[in-house]
């Protein structure tokens, strides 16, 4: 496939990472941001950014527009809508998009919310729609994945594949605009689980924490989950399935007092108060603490 240059909609956080990303790998990149937005900062944060992967901003191609119209749509052959969550807008985006691009531009939603079936819903040429779905921190998390609409090409999916594989991401096919897609569907279903163990008062959110870093968590780092479960065998996991399935949650809504607390305020490091209590320095170790190991299990995920 050949993309030589690929327009981002949207200077936020997630945006401004995948254009350092993108553009530090020899792309040339144009990111749309509006003028009093996250655009204000985007040259402070995109050098933060660079300094992640070791590159120079000076050797970026990369440039920052304020609107739509400032794009060279002619030469754009990908582009990433990566506004709000808001469904109408990123709609009217789309619109907008695909009446300007030329009629071979991939157009593509970093959506994490809606599938790329209802935001590109009415609009023709759905062929060339798809999601893109990345993950904070965009610059080094290297997973991506391209979710297809019934109506979405099948080659051209691979050939986006291909692409993202040698610009050092690890992209996923999901082949159904499901909710969650692929990756967020298996996060859920082990927070539902994780919620349920709290409510049930079986073990205390340290614990549960320790449990998943220091048991399946680090092991995830040597292999997936089939490829455990074809090591361990999948006889034993069938009978360990059977013992335990039945006692696991089924709640289809998060428990009321995951609810309670967000009423109260008790969002997290945001608000300084969660399962915990921060302040502005425990906030800024424990973030530092994370990008480390963060880090450090990409480089080990990523050797050969």
């Amino acid at each position: 496939m050949d993309i030589n240059h690929i327009v981002i909609v949207g200077a936020g956080t997630m945006g401004t990472d995948l254009a350092v990303k993108l553009s530090g790998s020899g792309v040339r990149v144009t990111v749309v941001g509006r003028p009093g937005g996250r655009a204000d900062t985007f040259d402070v944060r995109s050098t933060s950014a660079a300094r992640d992967l070791d590159v120079s901003p000076d050797d970026l191609d990369m440039r920052l527009v304020s609107d739509l119209m400032s794009v060279d749509w002619l030469s754009a052959d990908l582009v990433i809508e990566n506004v709000v969550e808001n469904l109408e807008v990123k709609q009217s985006i789309f619109k907008q998009i695909v009446s300007l691009a030329n009629k071979k531009t991939i157009i593509t939603s970093n959506s994490s919310t809606f599938g790329i079936s209802l935001i590109a819903n009415g609009l023709s040429q759905q062929a060339r729609f798809f999601g893109l779905h990345f993950f904070m921190p965009a610059h080094l998390v290297p997973l991506v994945e391209i979710v297809m609409s019934e109506s979405s090409d099948l080659q051209t999916a691979n050939e986006i594949k291909q692409y993202l594989s040698v610009r050092n991401f690890v992209p996923v096919i999901v082949y159904k605009d499901v909710p969650g897609f692929l990756a967020n569907r298996i996060q859920a279903a082990m927070m539902r689980e994780v919620w349920h163990i709290l409510e049930r008062e079986i073990a205390t959110p340290e614990d549960v924490d320790k449990a998943v870093m220091f048991g399946f968590g680090c092991r995830f780092l040597a292999a997936g989950p089939i490829m455990q479960k074809e090591i361990s065998g999948l006889d034993v996991t069938y009978s360990a399935n059977t013992g335990v399935f039945s006692d696991l949650s089924n709640a289809d809504k998060p428990p009321s007092f995951l609810a309670e607390k967000v009423k109260r305020g008790e969002i997290g490091m945001k608000s300084e108060r969660g399962f915990w209590h921060w302040n502005q320095a425990s906030i800024r170790e424990a973030r530092e603490r994370y990008m480390h190991k963060l880090k450090s299990s990409i480089k080990v995920l990523l050797e050969k």
